[in-house]
Formats: structure tokens, sequence, C-alpha cells
């Protein structure tokens, strides 16, 4: 799959290059608009930086006019206000989440009735393939729920590996009703049930002090779990914060992660987290854009979705991913 997702970010960049060398690449009349709206900002976010990232630099190469609209306070109301926003700007192309598809229908009906391609990215289309389906073109991001899954496998390996048994485990949510994070956790409790074990679901917060203490009490009224599953940088930090103010050692909870930043680089090489799902956020940005231009000018599409992961950051490929995240493309 890695070799597959990068071979095809290779042949877009080469056809963008194809493109400019026969003149095709700014040779419209207009200067080309595309619009990320998504339902994170890249303020203070290292994800969603590295999402923009990739945005700027496609728009670069397209000689693109680009813009991202996010807000890093989630609301279905602010991402309506964005499409409408979006809209207005006649842009050439439109590339959206959609943690909440009824907070983009009707945006998305709109760029199709007026011909602006839309592609979804980071957060797939729940009701694709019914006729609740939003009317993408498709998606690009990770399989949410192959990355729970993933999470869940290598907490029960590392556990027998020590001669352990996990007996109940906790997953926790920091944007409730997020279906990218819902799909997280269900990816957990498949593997889970499986085995015939319990799996809490602990709501959260983005705040890393104020999940730190509902972590802290939950496991004081839940002794015998022995495993947890954060679904991002924030949430990683709060177990951060706990597991120094419990006085944890690594090893005696099995913990793993989604997303990326310096703290989870840091917690994996010191033994507190066995992993950390990477879903490419550099490809998200980069290849939204870039297939908005080729089928805003060309109607090109690739043949389905495109997975951007799941990925795996362990103590094996951490200290090489560290290098490319101090670059901005990890």
């Amino acid at each position: 799959m890695k070799r597959l997702i990068s071979t095809l970010a290779v042949l877009t960049v080469v056809l963008g290059i194809v493109l400019m060398s026969f003149g095709l690449v700014g040779a419209q009349d207009k200067k080309l608009k595309f619009i990320m709206i998504a339902h994170g900002s890249p303020a203070g976010n290292p994800f969603w930086s590295t999402v923009e990232k990739g945005m700027v630099d496609a728009c670069a190469l397209l000689s693109a006019e680009c813009s991202w609209l996010g807000d890093p306070n989630y609301s279905a109301e602010a991402m309506s206000a964005y499409w409408e926003d979006a809209l207005a700007a006649k842009p050439d192309g439109i590339g959206t989440t959609a943690p909440d598809a009824d907070a983009v229908r009707a945006g998305v009906k709109t760029a199709n009735e007026q011909g602006i391609p839309v592609i979804i990215f980071n957060t797939a289309d729940k009701g694709a393939g019914t006729d609740q389906a939003l009317g993408v073109l498709f998606y690009i991001g990770a399989n949410e729920r192959t990355g729970g899954q993933s999470n869940a496998r290598r907490v029960l390996a590392q556990a027998a590996a020590d001669g352990k048994t996990i007996t109940k485990g906790v997953c926790t949510i920091q944007e409730q009703g997020h279906s990218g994070l819902e799909a997280r956790c269900a990816g957990v409790r498949d593997v889970f049930e499986e085995n015939g074990i319990a799996l809490d679901i602990l709501d959260i917060n983005n705040d890393p002090t104020e999940s730190a203490g509902k972590i802290k009490d939950y496991f004081a009224a839940n002794k015998d779990t022995t495993a947890i599953f954060m679904l991002g940088p924030n949430p990683a930090s709060a177990l951060n914060l706990y597991i120094k103010e419990a006085g944890l050692k690594p090893g005696e909870l099995y913990a793993t992660t989604h997303d990326t930043s310096a703290e989870i680089y840091q917690m994996i090489a010191d033994g507190y987290l066995l992993q950390a799902i990477d879903q490419q956020p550099y490809l998200q940005g980069y290849e939204t854009i870039n297939w908005l231009f080729l089928n805003s000018q060309y109607k090109l599409a690739p043949g389905g979705d495109i997975f951007t992961g799941p990925g795996v950051i362990d103590k094996g490929n951490v200290a090489a991913i560290t290098e490319l995240t101090a670059a901005g493309y990890r």
C-alpha cells in the first residue's frame, strides 16, 4: 500500500511537470483558484499545518491561487459558513472534510450544480455507496478503521510478548460525533471483540490539561484497564501529562495514538507509546489540489479512493520520521 501511494504521488507530480512542459499548466486565461475547507486550522496544530504545506506546495507547482478555510473550534455551523464563502469565491475546485456530512451536503450539491469539482479529504463520506452519498468525486485520506485495528493488534501482540493479558481497554474520543474518530475506535473494538476483550469509550476534548484529569479519573475507577488508545496529538499530550503525574514507567500501560507531533515521537522513543498511526497529512493536501487541477482542467480522476494511510511509526522508524517532520513533510 505504501509503495502504491508513493508511486501515485510521483506519477501525479510527473504528470504536472509534463503538462507544464507542453504549456498546458499556466496557460489558462485566468489564474486557477482552489479552496480547502476543513474542520481544523493550521494555526497551532502540527497536523493541519502539514496538510496546508502540501496544499501550498502543489499550488506553487501549478501557479494556482489557493486558500484554507478552517477553525480549530469545529462546529457544523462554521463548516456551512465556510462553504458559503468558498462558493461565493467561484473557485475552480474545492477540497472538503466532512466529519458531519449534513454540514457540507448543501454546499457540495451547489458545487455540483455549478460544475465545480469537489474532493473529500481526511474524513471519508460515511454515506458513500448509498443514497446518502455526498456526491464528491472521491476520497483522499486514511482508512481510519484499519488504523484502529492496527493499533489494537499491536497492543495485544506486545502484551503477549511480555507475558501479560489485556482484559480491558479504553479508547478516548476528543471530538464527539466526528466520523473519523469514531471509525478509529470502531477498529479497536473490532479486534477486541474478536478476542473477547471489553473496550470502554471515554469522552475527552482537545485541552490536554482537562483531558489528563479525565484520564486520571477513569483509571482511578477502572484499575483493571491496562490499554489506552489516543486519537491525535492533543490527546497524546493529555496522556503524557497523566503518565508523568502518575509516575508510570514504560510498559506499565499499553498505549498507542494516531497522527504525529514532536511529543508523540518522543513518547515513542521513550517507550510510552507503542506506535502512532500516520495518515501522511502532507499527501492529503498535495494530492487534493493536484487532483482538483487535473479534474477541473482535463476531467481526469483515479480509479477509486486514494488511501494515504494507515502507516505505522514506532521505534524502528521514528528517528527518520522526526527529521522529515522538521522539514514539514510528516
